[in-house]
């Protein structure tokens, strides 16, 4: 029941500071500020999922403690830092199309057509985002930079 409360205050957290942002970011002018409000309003309906979610769940549920929780966070920052250090050796595409089919797979997803095309386009639009819309300069990586390739 504790953990529960917690994550409705969380989401209202959330909630009030995606708000907060939003409102700082409709001040400014929109060339300047737009993806600060897609991001504003990106997290406020996210919190707002979440809330939805736990009010819908039974609160009598059995949690898997704090041990399993400690190492299923251990976990994530491990992944992630993982993809962190893929991202100077390898270059972007592939440790990012590695990172989210693996990550699929830890999350349940068995079907490797589903894990292929769920990885390719979330590659895809990444890359365009980032480096095609936002001119975003992309990661030196050692390899293809040694090779030559890219």
């Amino acid at each position: 029941m504790q953990q529960h409360r917690m994550d409705k205050i969380f989401c209202g957290a959330m909630i009030a500071f995606a708000i907060g942002c939003g409102a700082v970011a409709w001040s400014y002018p929109f060339d300047s500020s737009y993806f600060p409000r897609i991001l504003s309003v990106f997290i406020a309906l996210i919190g707002l999922c979440f809330w939805v979610r736990l009010s819908k769940s039974n609160t009598d549920k059995v949690h898997d403690g704090r041990k399993g929780q400690a190492l299923a966070a251990l976990g994530v920052f491990g992944a992630i830092s993982a993809y962190i250090f893929a991202l100077q050796i390898i270059n972007f595409e592939l440790s990012t199309l590695l990172f989210i089919g693996l990550f699929s797979f830890c999350l349940g997803c068995r079907h490797l057509v589903t894990i292929l095309v769920v990885s390719l386009l979330s590659t895809a639009i990444l890359y365009g985002i980032f480096f095609e819309f936002l001119a975003v300069s992309r990661p030196e990586s050692l390899f293809f930079e040694q090779v030559g390739i890219l």
